[in-house]
């Protein structure tokens, strides 16, 4: 092995570049037997409550064996023995070990990697060489690696859990670029939920990745501020919007330009918290930040010889203006992303009197504050609405209160957010984890409403983002909207979380996003903060459905019912809205491949219909009015739900596409379930293979039962990830290689479509095996925290981290819009879940150094099934579990809940396809008006439901459903009067109550009435 010095991994788009010092060590060599060289660095005496701590790069090698991932930097004493041989572990309790590193699989190749090792074993041992060692199992592997930032010094002392806040670093993923996302997230400091967030920004130009942790760094290796920025970003996909950046400036002029006011720092110089945000720059300048709901505090400290002392307020184009009147600032911002984008105003006071002007240089609208103090505090705030209630949520929320006043408040509320998990027993990693993680779920979704009131007495209103602008003002509207969140991402996990954690602050996000269906008549997709056109699936229907179903007591159940029966049975006229491909996906059954991502957008449809179905039979009970009507519908989408057995294709045991004549798109020789994209959004056919999380037996049906579910598991996780096999896609994007460097197989934990996938195993009678998979998970792709990594990919809202706290509780919501949860493997030996406004559960759990459940107890009762219901775990004040180092019977003798027990039959129209009748046609392009519609089948069939597709909105309907055997003898199958379609080409259907063979029908109409098409369904 050679060791060489100068340089580091990376070119400049390199998600790693900067990120090493110029004095990186390389090594490289080939695998075979241990090796080890010289650092030569010098070190000591080995003192009380010191540890090792490193960087290191390990590169992919080419037949990804990991050879230079068996690496670790060892100590030897003076008494000839080595840290490694003292049973040393590193933060994340692995074997300390070059050997030991390697197969933990902790270390991500391609990527820089945190290593700490507390010296509690060596404490007085005296240092003679610091060593680099490969210890790799395999022989005549090239491996090459980076080395840098060896140290051995005082370890910070740990945190006594009485500010839950200060375990929450903000910069956990922002190590992360548009190439290899360990988060893509943003140093936010917000208000929980908050209507803005503030960041600091890297890049002050940009509207996706503006805080970049380390890719940016200057010649120095140091990281240069641009800006300190009002944000709404919900992703750096999706885009920010109306940025408003204040940046501190200590030149003799107020530089404009926002590469020439960048400001040096080091990390070690930042506090980044959900309710603080502070940098001293290498100019001795000192910035803070504390956040209200609706605007910030800042307090900016001038060294005593800067040459100027001003505040460059800016935006990322010249979109804003800003001015200066009666000593307030006000001006208004609009930029970034335009989804439903409407202008932010701002109003802000300085505690010192200013100078107000043009900046010098950079944009045209940047203007200036200047000042003659060493301490200057801002006070502003934000509104959609105007700059007067700009001013009036200042007065709300930041008048007469001191920075420290302010902090404390932010600091109360994070607390409360926080506390509501409480592990025992847990390393300073995991607790950074959990806490890290809350933050991340509660900074979304974000209020987008204000008060127009008092404090005493509020008046809530909001600037519409649905709602077109009128002469380019927003619509306001009395009431509460809540904006970004990316249903197809937070519908598994997050909104679970929200209902399990918070069910009243749920109950209001959910009427919040229903409050867009009252105003726009639909719920966006992808709220950012309007409709866009984003991502498969209409996944708000079931993420309320289900929270509705664990108890979240919604304020108006029905209308959030109502706006997902919009999507599940009315074909939309705009595309950033609705379904995708139900033109005829509704009467075929399945979404053809004519339609982008076909595949992915009928398996989510499906579990959204089984979402809608459960709810819709629930509210049968408590809505009267309706009560027939709602059953009817829980019925058919129940029915629906099961239909992506028509999408399976038995010759390749794969689910894939199918034309729009109904064939495969694919043949068997045709068909690579590695290749990406196609029919399939954002992975392959592997992890769509498993996407029926509503009705596992009936999946595991399609395999040949649970045996043949098993194989079908084991096989994904051992068939590799290339990320060569780009498919429909023009490059191998970044979730190609995220899901290879999971290192699992095929599971590309690294994206939201394979997060249920490990819980399947609960139906394949092998629990054991999604305890180890998923303890796997929380042990090793988690990791990197403290240099801004943390996550295996882009952490979308809450998502990843939700995935992370409901698998650390030994809890999983598989099955999204069913009220339970499957088990898997607690990560704590004790944990107290404290909802707000619920009743306290206390999670233990012995041996937690293994994942295996041998027992579980619910308030001292066994439990023998890998499935707890949500009623049964509210109700409960204890879970035990018994974990142990082997497999054991628990679990496997009895399959928890799902839809059907074997594979079940597909609901489709029993009318034959006739591509000259506008009503048999399977379109609802076309259209008839009738009085009378008469059919017949091939031969006498039994229907239970037929279906009727209107042209328009419609009231006051009637119609007579007859029957015959012979085309001469009619009986009344079913009648109906005053009946409504509420839109246009809406799919509304009946259930047939009596029930008989036949083959011919007819349907009479009193009044004539226009239809897209007439379904006859077995």
């Amino acid at each position: 092995m050679i060791l060489e010095t100068g340089g580091g991994p990376g070119g400049p788009t390199s998600p790693q570049a900067g990120f090493s010092s110029v004095d990186a060590v390389r090594y490289a060599g080939t695998t075979g037997g241990r090796q080890a060289v010289s650092l030569s660095v010098t070190a000591g005496v080995v003192q009380a409550g010191e540890r090792l701590r490193y960087k290191v790069y390990p590169e992919l090698d080419e037949g990804l064996e990991y050879g230079a991932t068996y690496v670790a930097v060892d100590l030897v004493f003076t008494d000839g023995t080595r840290l490694s041989e003292l049973g040393a572990k590193d933060q994340y309790g692995n074997p300390f070990d070059a050997l030991g590193q390697g197969a933990s699989k902790v270390l991500y190749a391609n990527q820089w990697n945190d290593v700490q090792v507390d010296l509690a074993v060596a404490a007085g041992k005296t240092v003679a060489d610091v060593v680099l060692t490969v210890d790799a199992p395999t022989t005549g592997t090239t491996f090459v690696g980076w080395i840098d930032d060896v140290e051995i010094g005082p370890a910070p002392p740990r945190l006594d859990g009485s500010d839950l806040a200060a375990y929450v670093d903000t910069r956990r993923g922002t190590n992360a670029s548009f190439a290899f996302s360990r988060g893509n997230t943003l140093p936010i400091t917000a208000w929980p939920n908050g209507f803005n967030f503030i960041t600091p920004v890297t890049d002050a130009s940009t509207y996706r990745w503006a805080y970049e942790y380390h890719r940016l760094n200057n010649a120095d290796n140091l990281t240069e501020l641009q800006g300190l920025t009002f944000s709404h970003q919900p992703s750096p996909w999706m885009g920010d919007r109306d940025q408003l950046t204040i940046m501190p400036v200590t030149a003799a002029t107020p530089l404009g330009d926002p590469v020439a006011r960048a400001a040096a720092f080091s990390h070690e110089d930042e506090v980044a918290r959900p309710d603080l945000y502070s940098v001293r720059c290498q100019d001795g300048l000192l910035a803070e930040l504390a956040p209200t709901d609706h605007g910030a505090i800042f307090r900016f400290t001038f060294p005593a010889d800067a040459a100027g002392r001003h505040l460059v307020f800016d935006t990322i184009d010249e979109n804003g203006a800003f001015g200066y009147d009666d000593g307030a600032l006000t001006g208004w911002v609009e930029s970034g992303a335009e989804t439903g984008r409407t202008r932010m105003f701002c109003y802000g006071l300085f505690s010192e009197p200013a100078s107000f002007g043009p900046a010098d240089g950079g944009r045209a609208n940047a203007r200036a504050a200047s000042f003659d103090t060493d301490e200057v505090t801002l006070r502003i705030a934000t509104s959609f609405i105007s700059v007067d209630q700009a001013r009036h949520n200042l007065s709300l929320e930041l008048e007469g209160r001191s920075f420290e006043e302010i902090q404390q408040a932010a600091n109360a509320i994070w607390n409360e957010r926080l506390a509501v998990i409480r592990p025992e027993g847990a390393t300073e990693p995991q607790l950074r984890t959990v806490y890290g993680n809350l933050y991340r779920l509660n900074l979304y979704p974000n209020s987008q409403f204000e008060n127009t009131g008092t404090a005493d007495a509020p008046s809530y209103a909001y600037a519409s983002p649905v709602i077109p602008t009128v002469d380019g003002q927003a619509v306001v509207k009395p009431g509460k909207m809540y904006v970004n969140s990316g249903f197809w991402d937070t519908y598994r996990t997050a909104w679970p979380a929200y209902a399990f954690l918070y069910p009243a602050l749920t109950a209001e996000l959910v009427d919040g996003f229903v409050q867009q269906y009252r105003d726009g008549g639909w719920i966006a997709r992808w709220s950012s903060p309007g409709y866009a056109d984003c991502m498969t699936g209409t996944s708000s229907d079931v993420s309320f459905a289900d929270a509705y179903l664990r108890g979240v007591e919604l304020p108006d159940p029905l209308t959030t019912y109502d706006a997902g029966l919009r999507n599940a049975t009315v074909v939309p006229v705009a595309t950033e809205v609705g379904r995708k491909g139900a033109t005829t996906g509704f009467f075929n059954g399945y979404v053809s491949n004519d339609t982008e991502e076909s595949v992915s957008w009928s398996l989510e449809a499906y579990l959204n219909d089984f979402g809608l179905a459960a709810m819709a039979s629930r509210l049968a009970d408590v809505s009267p009015e309706r009560s027939a009507q709602l059953r009817e519908e829980a019925a058919y989408l129940y029915r629906r739900s099961q239909n992506y057995v028509l999408l399976f294709d038995p010759a390749i045991n794969f689910f894939q596409g199918r034309r729009p004549d109904g064939s495969f798109a694919q043949t068997p020789e045709e068909f690579d379930p590695c290749e990406w994209g196609g029919d399939f959004t954002e992975t392959d056919g592997w992890n769509f293979a498993f996407h029926v999380a509503h009705d596992p037996r009936g999946l595991a049906g399609l395999y040949g039962g649970p045996a043949g579910l098993e194989a079908k598991l084991d096989e994904f996780f051992a068939t590799p990830e290339l990320a060569t096999k780009k498919g429909s896609y023009d490059i191998v994007i970044h979730e190609m290689l995220e899901a290879q460097a999971v290192r699992m197989g095929q599971f590309g934990f690294s994206n939201q479509p394979a997060h249920h996938i490990a819980w399947m195993y609960n139906y394949a009678g092998a629990p054991h095996k999604t305890q180890a998979i998923a303890r796997e998970v929380l042990d090793r792709l988690y990791v990197g925290e403290q240099i801004g990594q943390g996550y295996p990919g882009d952490e979308d809202n809450g998502e990843m981290s939700a995935w992370y706290l409901f698998a650390a509780l030994g809890l999983y919501p598989l099955r999204v819009g069913a009220p339970e949860y499957t088990i898997g493997s607690p990560l704590f030996p004790r944990v107290t879940v404290a909802p707000l406004g619920g009743s306290p559960l206390v999670i233990t759990a012995s041996d937690v150094e293994h994942p295996y459940v041998q027992e579980l107890r619910v308030d001292g009762k066994p439990l023998s099934v890998a499935s707890i219901t949500d009623a049964a775990l509210q109700g409960a004040s204890l879970v035990e579990f018994v974990l142990g180092p082997e497999p054991s019977d628990w679990g496997t003798l009895q399959p928890p809940p799902s839809l059907s027990s074997e594979v079940p039959a597909p609901l489709v129209d029993l009318i034959p396809l006739d591509p000259s009748n506008p009503l048999f046609d399977n379109t609802s392009a076309t259209s008839a008006a009738v009085s009378v519609v008469e059919w017949s089948l091939p031969a006498p069939a039994t229907a239970t439901f037929y279906t009727l597709t209107s042209a328009d909105a419609t009231d006051h309907l009637s119609w007579r459903l007859e029957a015959s055997p012979d085309g001469t003898t009619w009986s009344v199958l079913d009648e109906r009067t005053n009946q409504t379609f509420p839109w246009r080409h809406q799919l509304r259907p009946f259930q047939i109550p009596t029930l008989a063979e036949y083959q011919h029908y007819r349907l009479t109409f009193p009044t004539p009435l226009t239809l897209t098409q007439v379904e006859l369904l077995p």
